[in-house]
């Protein structure tokens, strides 16, 4: 597999991992109910019934759920050690080229929006208040002239702006060609189209171990 087939396997282990922990902590699964009617206590002729309640729907046993999260870690480290070799192969730091890139995208994502404030000039109403002739104060009003400048070198945010952007189209190539032609060394032993009830029955009938 190549590392973006690995990394769609490590989500797939993460997603079953999860849904084990779902189905380990639903108190259905972990608790057995049984209810005991005392009826011979109210009624001499009656005689008691035991019944075990079963949850409305089925579910995998906790005891196998449990040997299958312990399966999902081993797995887990084992495909993570063979990504760690395949990226390091790469020729540069692919974790770290994705995370400057994410602030290359930042850094071209705030500028956009900054040049989206423009310089202007406009006129609002202003109130005041004087005392007319009679001696009570009265309202007046009169223009108030707004002048918005621009508060930045808006031609070097746009050199920056593109500069940022070229650099992040570069990269995102560099790694992209990286996921597709780099092999991992590692064979997955499930489908990652399984569902967890698959992957459930595949581990219990020893299909995968």
């Amino acid at each position: 597999m190549n590392l973006k087939e690995s990394f769609r396997y490590q989500k797939f282990l993460d997603k079953m991992m999860s849904q084990a922990v779902r189905s380990l902590c639903n108190s259905d699964h972990a608790l057995r109910v049984t209810r005991k009617h005392l009826r011979s206590a109210a009624n001499p002729d009656a005689e008691d019934i035991e019944e075990i309640l079963e949850p409305d729907t089925p579910f995998f046993p906790n005891d196998d759920v449990i040997r299958l999260m312990d399966w999902l870690v081993t797995e887990r480290q084992n495909l993570s050690a063979a990504i760690g070799k395949a990226k390091a192969s790469a020729g540069f730091d692919i974790d770290a080229a994705i995370e400057t890139n994410k602030f290359r995208q930042m850094v071209y994502g705030g500028i956009k929006s900054m040049l989206e404030h423009h310089a202007s000039k406009s006129k609002v109403q202003g109130r005041d208040y004087r005392f007319n002739i009679n001696g009570d104060q009265t309202p007046y009003y009169y223009e108030i002239e707004l002048t918005k400048e621009e508060a930045f070198d808006r031609e070097a945010s746009k050199d920056v702006m593109r500069r940022m952007i070229t650099e992040a189209d570069q990269v995102s190539a560099d790694i992209d060609a990286a996921l597709i032609n780099i092999q991992v060394d590692y064979l997955p032993k499930c489908d990652v189209n399984d569902t967890f009830d698959d992957l459930m029955m595949a581990f219990i009938s020893g299909d995968i171990s």
